[in-house]
């Protein structure tokens, strides 16, 4: 009985253990993702080439952050989340056209606040194909990483609603500086955006077995692709925005929720006839 009771002791401070070193980990993650980015992006107004360590704050963080805690095995580990692309191809499809279809539904509502009728699809330009590929920098940090280390301890939609408004912050001197596209953007408009996209996104890696390549694409095409809005003043369209990519989100969360019970029903079904 003692052994038992001491047992549980090492168990139990263990875990308290793993708990307190995993909090730490992502605090420090978050740390020095935030200080990349705050101390590089405001360069730009001097050169786009040296506000480019901004984009890749979030991985640069992870991979420190993993090698201090796991060594070569938990860095190699966090790469080979971007290498998982053998998925059924329909989540390429959805990565690369729920965007898309996302931005018709805003440029169509922006119709209602003054925007140009006529629906023109957003010029892909050589800047664009570039960023869309440097998202690669947040999304290994953002969902390879912190994801993940949240799930650790709350729920999947849970960890992702953390993550996004964390994500939203770490914008914040974005807001500020002319020129980007995130200037002068309301802020809690785009707190729930990248809420929304951050819900979407962990979504998409569940179901591909945690592709960080598929949550990139994804990414990346909202950044990308789309629709215009001509003629909508800059809040009116980001609040246009968040509310259509919140809706989306909700769905998701909706649909997931009555699948996962159809299922359990299916099981307890299944157990009763058994």
């Amino acid at each position: 009985m003692f052994l038992y009771c001491c047992n549980n002791v090492k168990r139990r401070k263990k875990h308290e253990y793993d708990f307190l070193y995993q909090t730490q980990a992502s605090i420090g993650f978050f740390i020095l993702a935030y200080i990349f980015a705050w101390v590089f992006t405001p360069l730009i107004v001097i050169s786009p080439v040296y506000g480019l360590p901004g984009l890749f704050a979030p991985a640069f963080a992870a991979l420190i952050v993993s090698g201090i805690t796991g060594g070569r095995h938990e860095v190699i580990g966090l790469l080979r989340k971007l290498t998982i692309w053998r998925v059924n191809l329909i989540w390429y499809l959805v990565a690369l056209g729920l965007p898309v279809v996302v931005s018709l539904f805003i440029a169509l509502l922006g119709r209602f606040f003054g925007s140009d009728p006529s629906l023109q699809f957003a010029p892909i330009t050589a800047l664009g194909l570039v960023v869309f590929i440097l998202v690669i920098g947040e999304e290994l940090g953002w969902r390879g990483y912190a994801q993940i280390q949240f799930e650790k301890k709350y729920p999947t939609f849970v960890a992702a609603i953390i993550l996004g408004i964390l994500w939203g912050f770490w914008h914040l001197p974005n807001c500020f500086i002319p020129g980007l596209p995130h200037y002068e953007v309301p802020l809690l408009a785009f707190i729930f955006y990248t809420t929304s996209l951050s819900i979407l996104a962990a979504w998409l890696m569940k179901n591909t077995r945690g592709s960080v390549l598929i949550a990139t694409l994804f990414h990346g095409a909202t950044n990308t692709f789309g629709f215009l809005t001509p003629g909508l003043e800059v809040e009116t369209r980001w609040w246009l925005i968040a509310i259509v990519y919140t809706a989306a989100a909700l769905v998701i969360i909706l649909g997931t929720r009555v699948r996962l019970q159809r299922s359990l029903r299916r099981s307890t079904d299944n157990a009763s006839v058994g």
